[in-house]
């Protein structure tokens, strides 16, 4: 019953219980007309939940657990649930209200022992919103006895809001569809999958991303009168009618589709197929692009602001899967052209190509029109812009918006990088940038996807998020993708009889994708350096992990700052760089200073901008910059005519300054002359933390560099072996130093072991070949600190020394 039905109801109460105090005969009449309004009054104030259920998982549902007693005709067009005033097993019809309009919407529901909720495809969800003319249903159920659904003697559809394909396609996508019989009614919405009902199109579409075609019903007509009632339609007892194009929006698919066989109960069905389509709802990018274009869906009185937005990431960060889930959410038509099919055309071609584009887009509205690459629209393949095409493009947008549009035609524009003309940039209300996720995002990320593919895990997410601090939606995709292809190999290899997905299969993805990504970009492969492999400078430790790994597991925004060690050389500077980049699983840029000048006029400057270019691409990276002093020296002093050493400094400085905090890219430089660099370059900052790397003087850190150096070396008592070697040795002595006591020694075991077979080949022709590892002995050692030089004298270590107290530095040993 209708709420205007309702009120008359109301009044004819009211009237007869006036009239009962004169007349006795008229108690029958109120006693039933005050059961009938708590009736109706219990049945508006009952709490009803819709929800719905993307489309093909909706109907899969039915045809699997409600096949038995096919009491249903059309699976895309019922509900699942039920209600208080029914039973739970029972098949009925229900009126579906609102509180807030005097329409019904009739429809069969399939018993599920739920209580007050109901199911719905995301399709019938929106046929009951346009029905009953409201977006916030507020709905209440009120029970249909009689259930005497009629056929459709004619019915009248458009195709809605389309793009172009072949009249016959569409006339046996609804021949197909209406092949069985259809449950509908006049402004319900049909969505037909071309796969299913157009298979012998499938692969001679002109656009491949093209899925669905939607129709909208025009009208209805039953028994020779066009009516608003529901029935039944179907190419034998129906005539369908096909009627011109029309424009509206699409139903909102909010629901990812996951069909899964393996599951054999509604209520986990259910539960899966909750999963939303986008899996960052609350992603900032998000919510404001999606904020900014309601208010165009929401009124046509735009007050002449153009809807036209830019959305500015990295290739592979979720550009296209951002975009589209907002058109799909949002009821919008998605039509993509990408700007960099023009870099071959001339100008009037590009004229054109983008009129008929932008007239295409315009013929779909609602739609988003979203523009690729811009920032290579009108340059050629060598760089190089026409300026006429930036004017045109202004005047092109200004001239489609100055038509009257029933519905909106929203314009997103993308670009990874590179400059972006003034003239199209201006045309911009609003820019959206898509950075690094945090590292619950991430979690978050690769969760969704382990579930979208029913994918089981046995572990803790958050340290593989961790790992991948510089990863966008698309490597994380990739990155779940390839630990499932490794789960299988092992799968295959083990036979075992379950699926679940462990932490090393990520591991091994992670490895691999980082190792593709270096070789693809060109980093320098790195030798596996850890902790263990350094001996002593624990102080020196314990500051890198505060600079670097501190920032990489907490995502502050904490602007990063450059580390310079400095000391004597081979006191193991490269050597720590490259162990924090291999304990921290970084890619590891390693730029010596004279590497970088080039005798062209601003080419030295251009190969600083690059490694930092390439660092950002790299991100988590670090930049090592060895010599450091004869690639920044103090500008003025460098006696160079054409003063590029100056502008590299310049360059070098403004390169730093511009990393903020934004990516993880850590710089590290290594010099054995600070006092030479750039004064610039030692403020707060930039290099603001200077670390002494000095000599190992002492016999505890000589013992500790020592077992580092030796842990693979085969030695006979070596703690004690050791100890008496330390004490032997002078206190001036690098990390170079006493690698080099370590090689001799074991190069003086190897020579031992060789002069001794070649002896027993002297005496014993069947004498058998040295097996096994070199046995490394006191002796050896000793022999080879005879002939050990150490590399830094006292006079220079007494120099380092002072000017390791002028810099101000703690020495870290």
């Amino acid at each position: 019953m209708s709420s205007k039905n309702f009120n008359y109801c109301k009044i004819l109460f009211y009237l007869i219980r006036t009239l009962k105090s004169k007349k006795n005969y008229y108690l029958l009449s109120y006693i039933h007309l005050n059961y009938v309004k708590i009736k109706l009054q219990r049945l508006k104030n009952m709490k009803i939940q819709i929800e719905a259920i993307n489309d093909s998982n909706f109907k899969s549902i039915v045809e699997k657990y409600y096949c038995e007693n096919k009491k249903y005709i059309d699976s895309t067009s019922c509900a699942i649930g039920a209600v208080n005033c029914s039973k739970s097993s029972e098949i009925i019809w229900i009126n579906i209200c609102s509180k807030k309009c005097n329409k019904k919407y009739k429809i069969l529901v399939l018993p599920l022992d739920v209580k007050n909720k109901l199911y719905v495809s995301e399709t019938t969800l929106c046929n009951i919103k346009n029905v009953l003319g409201v977006e916030n249903l507020s709905p209440f159920i009120i029970l249909v006895y009689k259930s005497n659904i009629e056929w459709a003697d004619e019915v009248k559809v458009s195709p809605l809001s389309y793009q172009e394909c072949s009249d016959d396609l569409v006339d046996d996508l609804l021949k197909n569809y209406f092949s069985t019989p259809r449950y509908l009614r006049t402004k319900d919405i049909i969505k037909i999958n071309i796969k299913e009902y157009g298979k012998k199109y499938l692969f001679t579409l002109e656009n491949q991303q093209l899925t669905d075609l939607f129709f909208k019903v025009n009208s209805v007509k039953i028994n020779n009168e066009y009516t608003h009632r529901s029935c039944y339609v179907s190419c034998e007892k129906s005539t369908l009618i096909q009627e011109t194009k029309v424009c509206g929006y699409l139903p909102e698919f909010k629901k990812l589709e996951t069909i899964d066989d393996s599951i054999t109960d509604v209520f986990q069905e259910i539960e899966r197929n909750s999963m939303s389509n986008f899996p960052l709802l609350s992603y900032k990018p998000f919510e404001e692009l999606k904020a900014s274009i309601l208010p165009f869906k929401m009124t046509d009185n735009w007050m002449g602001i153009k809807p036209v937005f830019l959305v500015k990431g990295s290739a592979g960060s979720g550009k296209l899967r951002l975009i589209r889930a907002l058109s799909q959410q949002m009821g919008f038509n998605l039509h993509d052209f990408n700007c960099e099919d023009t870099q071959t055309l001339s100008f009037p071609q590009i004229e054109t190509k983008l009129r008929t584009t932008l007239t295409n887009a315009q013929n779909l509205v609602p739609c988003i029109l979203k523009l690729s690459n811009i920032n290579v629209f009108g340059r050629d393949t060598d760089g190089n812009i026409d300026e006429r095409v930036p004017s045109n493009f202004t005047e092109q947008i200004n001239n489609i918006f100055s038509t009257k549009m029933k519905y909106p035609l929203i314009i997103i524009a993308t670009s990874e990088d590179g400059e972006i003309p003034s003239e199209i940039d201006r045309n911009f209300i609003e820019r959206f940038s898509i950075d690094y996720f945090t590292q619950d995002q991430r979690s978050e990320l690769i969760e969704w996807f382990l579930k979208s593919r029913n994918i089981k895990y046995n572990f803790d997410l958050s340290n593989i998020a961790g790992m991948c601090s510089n990863f966008f939606i698309n490597d994380l995709e990739t990155l779940v993708l390839d630990a499932a292809t490794n789960c299988y190999k092992s799968l295959m290899s083990n036979e075992k009889s379950y699926v679940v997905i462990n932490e090393d299969d990520f591991i091994k993805a992670y490895d691999h994708m980082q190792a593709t990504f270096s070789e693809q970009i060109g980093a320098p492969k790195v030798p596996q350096v850890y902790w263990e492999d350094i001996g002593g400078l624990a102080n020196l430790k314990s500051e890198i992990v505060k600079r670097i790994e501190i920032p990489l597991m907490q995502d502050c925004d904490i602007k990063r700052s450059g580390i310079l060690f400095y000391g004597p050389p081979g006191t193991g500077k490269t050597l720590l760089a490259k162990a924090v980049a291999t304990e921290y699983k970084l890619n590891f840029l390693s730029v010596k200073g004279p590497e970088l000048l080039n005798m062209y006029v601003g080419q030295s400057e251009k190969n600083v901008r690059e490694i930092f270019e390439l660092a950002r691409t790299a991100s988590p990276c670090i930049i090592f910059f060895d010599e450091l002093d004869a690639l920044a020296p103090n500008r003025g002093r460098s006696g160079d005519s054409g003063g590029v050493m100056d502008r590299v400094v310049s360059q070098l400085l403004a390169e730093m300054d511009g990393l903020g905090s934004s990516a993880d890219t850590f710089i590290i430089g290594a010099t054995n002359r600070p006092d030479l660099i750039d004064s610039a370059l030692l403020r707060p900052g930039r290099f603001d933390k200077l670390l002494y790397v000095g000599i190992y003087s002492d016999s505890e850190t000589q013992l500790s560099v020592l077992k580092a150096i030796t842990r693979k070396f085969s030695i006979k008592n070596a703690d004690q072996n050791l100890d008496k070697l330390v004490k032997l040795l002078p206190s001036n002595l690098t990390g170079a130093d006493l690698n080099s006591v370590c090689s001799n020694a074991w190069l003086n075991a190897v020579r031992k072991v060789v002069r001794n077979y070649e002896k027993s080949l002297d005496q014993e022709k069947d004498a058998r070949k040295p097996e096994g590892n070199v046995n490394v002995s006191l002796d050896d050692f000793l022999e080879a600190v005879k002939s050990l030089v150490p590399s830094v004298s006292r006079e220079e270590l007494m120099r380092y020394e002072k000017l390791h107290q002028e810099l101000g530095s703690k020495i870290c040993k």
